[in-house]
């Protein structure tokens, strides 16, 4: 499918606000350059663009349309009929998750401050165990997640957090 019939799709069977982040996404991508060759399905379906070409669209998603990146992603996920639970989201998730050092916690001198960003990241490890592409390659993909529950266990402890 060609790119300007797959935009076409789009804008007839998906919201408003779901076509705008896509044209936008493309232009801030693309820059008006060729775009025949590369495949869109698979340029959408990578949650990383959404975070890199929407962040100077955020507000216009929010404000004038009520919604979020995430149900834009969904949304269009759904329209190349694929999972938003896929491996990019995984990757994405576990990139912003591997960035953050759980002693560096540690630091933050404010106790409630401090426990509610410990709490913070202990949702995000639990945001990607309960995910379905996790659980389907937990077997591969556990290590990872593993290092940084036994790292967040420390400190919880240390900062006398159950």
């Amino acid at each position: 499918m060609e790119f300007k019939s797959i935009l076409k799709d789009i804008e007839r069977k998906c919201s408003k606000v779901a076509y705008l982040c896509a044209v936008h996404m493309i232009d801030e991508k693309f820059n008006n350059k060729d775009i025949e060759s590369i495949s869109l399905k698979d340029f959408f379906i990578d949650y990383e663009n959404y975070e890199i070409f929407l962040n100077d669209y955020v507000n216009v998603i929010y404000n004038k349309f009520d919604s979020s990146k995430e149900e834009v992603y969904n949304e269009i996920c759904s329209f190349f009929e694929e999972t938003p639970d896929n491996e990019y989201l995984f990757l994405f998730r576990l990139k912003k998750l591997s960035s953050q050092n759980p002693l560096s916690y540690m630091n933050i001198e404010d106790e409630d401050t401090r426990a509610s960003s410990i709490l913070k990241l202990e949702n995000k490890i639990n945001i990607i165990e309960s995910s379905t592409y996790y659980k389907e390659n937990e077997k591969e993909l556990s290590e990872d997640i593993i290092k940084i529950k036994k790292s967040l266990e420390v400190v919880k402890t240390v900062a006398g957090i159950k």
